[in-house]
């Protein structure tokens, strides 16, 4: 089986509307071979921005723990719960976390990460993320 992989980059708004295009061509037809899945963002410091150094501490925590519910995440990595909740809502908002109801007393959802590798690739030769990096 092999490993789910999520590529992060950089790409500019044209660059991610000509994917997007060449995707839904592929979908027409009828190749819906599925391809790495893709985040992409428009410069290094945006992505800077969203995925924090605390934010990619939560993805390797869900991953090395599987917390049966947010609190018992804060609780392992002594963090305010407000505060990895909002992050955690962040990262299900980008795809980075899917939150999965348990059974039993209360709402506790158990987050959970759908990816086994997160690639990060920076084009170095695209303007934009050089002097951005």
């Amino acid at each position: 089986m092999s490993a789910r992989r999520l590529n992060i980059g950089i790409r500019t708004r044209a660059e991610r509307s000509k994917a997007l295009r060449e995707a839904l061509r592929r979908v027409a037809r009828g190749n819906r071979s599925s391809e790495d899945a893709g985040l992409y963002f428009e410069s290094v410091a945006e992505l800077r921005q969203i995925l924090t150094e605390k934010r990619l501490e939560l993805l390797l925590a869900i991953g090395r723990h599987r917390p049966a519910s947010v609190h018992e995440l804060a609780g392992l990595l002594g963090r305010d719960y407000k505060n990895v909740s909002t992050d955690i809502t962040m990262l299900e908002r980008l795809g980075l976390v899917k939150l999965e109801a348990k059974s039993g007393k209360g709402r506790a959802q158990a987050p959970t990460v759908p990816y086994d590798e997160i690639q990060v690739t920076i084009d170095l030769r695209h303007p934009r993320a050089a002097n951005a990096a």
